[in-house]
């Protein structure tokens, strides 16, 4: 069996990747070859490279037959596609080997990709329909150029009434987007939940005493509702006047949480890290009490969540989109009702003041991570979803 994983960049920019990255690493263990493509349409036409393979080609769509990633297919190849949505190239591919496809994200059923109204900062409960392209702009839930616009309504429209029955087979990594798809249209029996799987660490040191610190790492967006996190984090300043928050990634409004936190007076309080290698994800999820997942968008999942747990982190999150998967109320951390900032504000210092409670709600998500979320659980289901769609 060939594994050839199809997405429009090589770079790891978010959760999708750092998956992709994962499963193939985990896959090439088994002895299972694999590759990973980037794909990007310009015009009319391609240009694609290679992670693995020496190659970067550049040509008319209408020679994608001709191209490096055809020469890779043989018998036995399946096409794994993640972050693509261009019906022309996906309509070639379907015609070279069978097909999965990832639901990572929301942009198999929603044009906007987020199912997120930013305008008034709330989840989109509706459906895919002709009311998105209104919402595009009383809502600011989609790219309001007409031309973009209408292009991502009619990817959309493809997916969902043609490519949805043309997939061997659909991985949603959430009961939440596998839900979701089928309201949109996709075919009840085409979709498997398949939840993200993360690293093995070693076992936390559960005698020592954390210090006070809460970590955020992620996008800094207001999706990911940092400006929430940061107006919780001053009301828990109130109570745990040594308590300090450590936020480690960058983003599109950094500059405006660099402000807020200011006006806030949290400066000595507050330290924004950057982007951080792994190593350093590692040591600062493993040194805080809890790890603060704020976001206020339906996350189609949060690999930061599981790789909280798996350092044996209680994590505290808004009750959003996947969450639900991997956390549980009261037992690995705290799921709050969204937009919620006093209870969120509760929540991490209930667990700040009571090291015992956090210990303990840690050592449960450990306990879950190592039993749900390892690669040994997850690929034995991929595996068997590749035998699947072979057939």
């Amino acid at each position: 069996m060939k594994i050839i994983h199809i997405n429009d960049k090589l770079d790891i920019s978010g959760g999708v990747e750092v998956s992709i990255r994962d499963v193939m690493l985990a896959l090439q263990a088994r002895g299972v070859e694999a590759h990973w493509i980037a794909i990007k349409r310009e015009g009319r036409e391609v240009h694609m490279q290679g992670q693995d393979t020496a190659f970067n080609w550049r040509g008319p769509l209408s020679k994608l037959h001709c191209s490096p990633l055809a020469s890779l297919i043989s018998a036995n190849t399946i096409l794994h596609v993640h972050s693509l949505s261009e019906p022309e190239i996906l309509r070639r591919l379907f015609e070279f080997a069978p097909v999965v496809r990832h639901l990572h994200e929301q942009r198999v059923f929603c044009p906007g990709q987020g199912k997120f109204w930013a305008a008034s900062e709330t989840i989109c409960n509706r459906p895919y329909g002709l009311h998105c392209l209104r919402h595009a702009y009383t809502q600011r839930c989609c790219n309001r150029h007409p031309k973009r616009l209408l292009h991502q309504f009619a990817n959309t429209r493809f997916e969902i009434e043609e490519a949805s029955r043309r997939y061997a087979m659909m991985v949603a990594n959430s009961e939440y987007t596998r839900t979701e798809a089928i309201r949109a249209g996709v075919p009840r029996g085409r979709v498997r939940v398949l939840n993200y799987f993360t690293e093995v660490t070693p076992e936390p040191n559960w005698a020592a005493s954390p210090p006070p610190v809460i970590a955020f790492a992620g996008r800094l967006s207001r999706t990911k509702g940092v400006h929430v996190l940061l107006d919780a984090f001053a009301k828990v300043r109130l109570t745990v006047p040594d308590a300090r928050l450590e936020v480690l990634g960058r983003g599109n409004d950094e500059d405006i949480f660099f402000r807020q936190s200011e006006a806030l007076g949290l400066e000595s309080a507050v330290e924004f890290l950057g982007w951080a290698d792994r190593p350093t994800i590692h040591a600062r999820l493993s040194r805080a009490t809890v790890v603060a997942f704020p976001s206020i968008y339906p996350e189609a999942f949060g690999i930061t969540g599981i790789e909280a747990m798996m350092r044996g982190k209680p994590v505290v999150a808004f009750d959003v989109g996947g969450v639900g998967d991997w956390l549980r109320h009261n037992v690995t951390g705290y799921a709050v009702q969204a937009n919620d900032t006093d209870a969120y504000a509760e929540a991490l210092e209930e667990l700040l003041m009571n090291p015992h409670q956090a210990r303990s709600m840690g050592q449960k998500a450990r306990a879950e991570a190592m039993a749900r979320f390892t690669a040994e659980t997850k690929l034995d289901e991929l595996c068997g979803i590749y035998y699947e769609a072979l057939q």
